[in-house]
């Protein structure tokens, strides 16, 4: 089965409201940002976001699904924790044509794994899931609020099983959009996936918006317009209105193509809610390309005056609870001299590699013995025992945890039924039985989750249970 979490399967939760480990509005908090394109513009950047006092500004860079480069992402992570300058990633997909492919939970796999593994340099790890999607050009070419809703509760499953320190955000969308076939209007997108999926708003912690001064990039801050700087203001009532509670407010987009000034008047007088956090204009620079009118900067890397602006901003001395940072190796052991308590990770780590050499254990679940292939490595677990026809008497497959929690899985791809033993500390506390494969189920795949936390979850054929009359309580041996 692809037992297992989402797709190739992964961790899951069941969707809960979601609960920010820091909230970032009970802390110092300096809200000025930018909107970077490239990770090598970080140092460009710190030096605006954190200037004439500040600390600890924000910096908005898109993350591409086609653009996991470790190397490159690890040296901005690190140089983010060294200048003092907190990301939020806006993850995107990659341009067909005209148009972005649509992201999927293997999206979602991917980007929660790799961004897992990154040196974060502050506790709240902010991610930004897509954008605009009331365009259809940002979502393969239609748009689909139920769709974005799964995707968002599928997110939440996936990257907040692999840390709670994961802030997921939801996609700014463009206010000034009307209602047509290739778009819809922002407010009745909020309408329609709150009534398809009202769950919608439990999966994310913020919410981030696009501030941009329309009509034509061109009304003045003070503008009340649902299409000014404050458009984020009916979309916090249409929210309220639909029973939602507030949100940390991300403007992660706005910007002004104009030499008049502009951001001292929209910093200071107008984006004062204090429900936001950060306030990131699009964009620090552009060069020649598309979007050179919004950039700060000059091709040749000139201060413009919207740069002036936000630069001559006073700014606040942020001070975000800082990341316990620890860097995933790629390699099974480490050559440096063993720590303390490292004979038994040693231990663990011999032992791991004996398990995937020999591929199976014997083990007794109260009076009964199983034969069982050990899902304890990342691939094993993806792969699970889908697309298996079928188990034989006496054998299972036993998934191994490093720590216990509430692990979901999946009945994508299954062939016959299963039934879960989910084992904590040695002993069973808790049995499902009779999970039927998706062919039983309308080709809509099951997810299993257990009530409590376990360490270890043993899957055996349909039925076994009662079989062999295994019960919780029963003690684990191998």
């Amino acid at each position: 089965m692809k037992s297992f979490f989402l797709l190739m399967g992964i961790f899951l939760t069941l969707a809960q409201p979601v609960m920010a480990i820091v909230n970032p509005l009970a802390v110092p908090n300096n809200r000025v940002g930018v909107h970077i394109l490239d990770s090598a513009e970080i140092e460009s950047a710190v030096k605006l976001v954190n200037s004439n006092g500040g600390d600890w500004g924000y910096v908005t860079i898109v993350l591409r699904s086609n653009d996991l480069d470790r190397e490159k992402w690890t040296t901005f992570f690190t140089n983010a924790r060294r200048w003092h300058v907190i990301p939020i990633v806006r993850l995107a997909t990659y341009p067909d044509g005209g148009t972005w492919v649509k992201p999927d939970a293997l999206d979602l796999v991917d980007f929660a794994n790799f961004l897992s593994d990154m040196p974060w340099p502050v506790k709240n790890r902010y991610v930004v899931m897509f954008n605009e999607v009331n365009h259809a050009a940002e979502w393969g070419e239609e748009v689909n609020p139920l769709e974005y809703a799964t995707l968002l509760l599928d997110a939440q499953r996936i990257f907040k099983a692999r840390s709670d320190d994961f802030f997921l955000i939801s996609a700014g969308l463009d206010m000034s959009s009307s209602q047509t076939n290739q778009s819809w209007d922002a407010l009745n997108f909020y309408r329609r996936i709150s009534f398809q999926q009202p769950k919608w708003y439990t999966a994310i912690d913020g919410i981030a918006v696009h501030a941009y001064p329309n009509p034509a990039f061109s009304s003045p801050p003070h503008s009340k317009t649902r299409y000014g700087i404050s458009s984020y203001t009916y979309e916090q009532k249409l929210l309220q209105s639909l029973g939602y509670t507030p949100k940390p407010i991300f403007i992660t987009e706005t910007g002004w193509p104009h030499e008049q000034p502009f951001f001292t008047t929209a910093f200071t007088q107008i984006w004062q809610d204090p429900q936001i956090v950060a306030i990131t204009p699009f964009l620090l620079s552009a060069g020649a390309g598309d979007f050179a009118r919004f950039s700060l900067l000059t091709p040749s890397q000139s201060p413009k005056q919207t740069y002036r602006e936000i630069y001559d901003l006073s700014k606040k001395a942020g001070s975000p609870l800082l990341a316990d940072v620890q860097i995933t190796s790629t390699t099974a052991f480490s050559s440096g001299p063993l720590q303390s308590g490292a004979t038994s990770v040693w231990r663990q780590k011999i032992t791991s590699f004996w398990q995937r050499i020999t591929g199976t254990r014997k083990i007794t679940v109260g009076q009964t013995g199983f034969t069982v292939e050990i899902a304890q490595t990342e691939v094993a677990r993806q792969r699970g025992l889908s697309g298996r026809s079928k188990l034989g008497e006496g054998q299972g497959m036993l998934f191994n945890f490093d720590q216990p929690d509430r692990h979901s899985f999946w009945m994508k791809d299954m062939q016959f039924g299963l039934d879960f033993v989910w084992i904590r500390g040695g002993k069973v506390v808790e049995i499902t039985t009779q999970v039927p494969p998706p062919s039983q189920t309308n080709n809509q795949p099951q997810i299993v989750t257990p009530s409590v936390k376990v360490d270890q979850v043993l899957e055996i054929t349909a039925g076994s249970t009662e079989r062999y009359g295994l019960q919780v309580g029963d003690v684990v041996q191998k």
